[in-house]
């Protein structure tokens, strides 16, 4: 991308370019101390790009050997960091040495046609073409894991930084002959070789623009998430809850039932052995609800160790089923292995979604007052709207009551 000379540029903004990269890179670094983890290899990328662009401002002409040798190490290393930001940042296999050994032959072989067998053309063709070697892997790794808009905005402008280098290699080749060295100094001096290297230059700008954007999306992804759900088991929190449960004010009510679950005598748990321990109960509840409960339930932690969760379009009767099931599983769960030697049950109440509420909290409020008697009724117990207590006698730990 930016391994041509650019004293054709300095006249207009080459001497601009190197702040311009230097500032992206100090930005990006930067970044990551928000929580944009790639922004430390993006920094590194366009601070190396900047003193590709800056080494022959700063070497003078008798230098031309030292000058070729430097540039390429910089821009090798800034495609290299390139690469392994856009992995790091849609958390894909790194693929570390392998590219380290790629980004090692690319300059071996650069330096073979400086030293060994002097060939400016082919020099700089196999360097342009190395550089979108070490970034056109990492796009492909990470064309299925693109999440929203701004990240397809980043891949495409990744790939359009592979085009546009591998686009002035063939220039380079259909316009200069390997038998004539006088042909490739009249290309670099020539309009289309200006043309070449300021779109290179757009097209870092506009990749520094888009990494940005991406990085603002994901920042402001991660912050609207923490907002959202409990830090400690990754569940909806009571804001998420609200924002994530039905529109009553919809012409058509919703359906559905409430489930409010809590863990039995948790005080005890965490009196006895501590409030580490309790945390891990309580994450032992979030899990299980997880991979008991249908995948479009909406599962909230509302404090300590109560549980609300909402399930679209499920009768009572069969809420009931599932929260036994998950009664069940956790009285049964072994908690020696960090360090208890007692059972830990659970207690649900459940209601279904009703014509005149106005909110879900209408639900949540007759659901409490169902958990509520199923600690009265001794704990350890399912307790559901919609039968009479009778009913539930067959049944052991799950009990119901009229509806009111």
């Amino acid at each position: 991308m930016f391994c041509i000379r650019v004293d054709i540029l300095q006249d207009n903004f080459a001497y601009l370019l190197p702040f311009i990269m230097l500032t992206f890179g100090l930005i990006f670094i930067s970044l990551q101390t928000i929580g944009f983890r790639s922004g430390r290899y993006w920094g590194i990328g366009y601070i190396c790009a900047a003193s590709g662009f800056a080494i022959p401002m700063v070497l003078q002409d008798n230098f031309a050997l030292t000058q070729a040798v430097l540039s390429n190490i910089v821009f090798f290393a800034a495609f290299f960091c390139y690469g392994h930001a856009l992995l790091l940042y849609f958390n894909a296999k790194p693929y570390v040495w392998p590219r380290v050994a790629l980004a090692v032959f690319a300059f071996l072989g650069v330096c073979f046609f400086i030293f060994l067998q002097p060939d400016l053309r082919l020099g700089l063709a196999l360097s342009d073409t190395m550089c979108a070697a070490l970034l056109a892997p990492s796009i492909w790794l990470v064309r299925k894991k693109l999440r929203h808009g701004m990240d397809r905005l980043l891949l495409a402008a990744v790939s359009a930084v592979v085009l546009e280098t591998m686009t002035r290699v063939v220039v380079l080749l259909s316009m200069t002959s390997s038998n004539s060295l006088q042909s490739v100094d009249d290309y670099l001096t020539s309009d289309y070789a200006y043309l070449m290297q300021f779109a290179a230059s757009i097209f870092g700008f506009l990749l520094a623009l888009a990494v940005l954007a991406s990085a603002a999306a994901h920042i402001l992804a991660q912050h609207r998430f923490a907002a959202d759900h409990d830090p400690l088991t990754g569940l909806l929190n009571r804001r998420g809850f609200d924002l994530a449960a039905p529109d009553f004010r919809a012409s058509e009510p919703p359906s559905g039932v409430v489930l409010m679950g809590d863990i039995d005598h948790f005080k005890q748990v965490n009196d006895d052995f501590g409030h580490a321990t309790g945390d891990l109960v309580i994450i032992a509840v979030a899990e299980l609800l997880r991979e008991r409960l249908p995948d479009n339930a909406k599962i909230a932690r509302f404090g300590g160790e109560e549980f609300v969760v909402f399930i679209p379009n499920l009768k009572a009767s069969e809420a009931a089923v599932l929260a036994n099931m998950v009664r069940c599983a956790f009285a049964a769960r072994d908690w020696s292995e960090i360090g208890m030697n007692r059972q830990i049950t659970t207690s649900f109440g459940i209601s279904s979604v009703a014509r005149g509420d106005h909110s879900i909290h209408d639900a949540i409020g007759r659901a409490d007052g169902f958990l509520y008697r199923a600690k009265q009724a001794g704990r350890n117990e399912v307790v559901q709207e919609g039968m009479h207590v009778q009913a539930a006698k067959a049944a052991p730990a799950l009990k119901a009551v009229p509806k009111s």
